[in-house]
């Protein structure tokens, strides 16, 4: 038997366009976390990859220094 779930609201999110045309989602948690929600430049048909990509805002320095896919 699958686990019963139920949605809880995050945030809200905003249509943006970057400097080079590119579209993304950005917008603030109920806890004021930012986050950045995005196409994934190198998804491609029948890999196991992400169509999006949901990052978090952090300060300079404290992320990862790699993303894996």
């Amino acid at each position: 038997m699958a686990e019963q779930t139920e949605l809880v609201n995050v945030g809200g999110l905003f249509r943006n366009e970057s400097k080079k045309g590119d579209v993304y989602y950005s917008g603030k948690s109920e806890d004021g976390t930012n986050y950045v929600l995005f196409r994934n430049a190198y998804w491609k048909e029948g890999e196991n990859k992400p169509y999006f990509r949901l990052m978090k805002k952090v300060p300079v320095g404290s992320a990862p220094t790699k993303v894996q896919d």
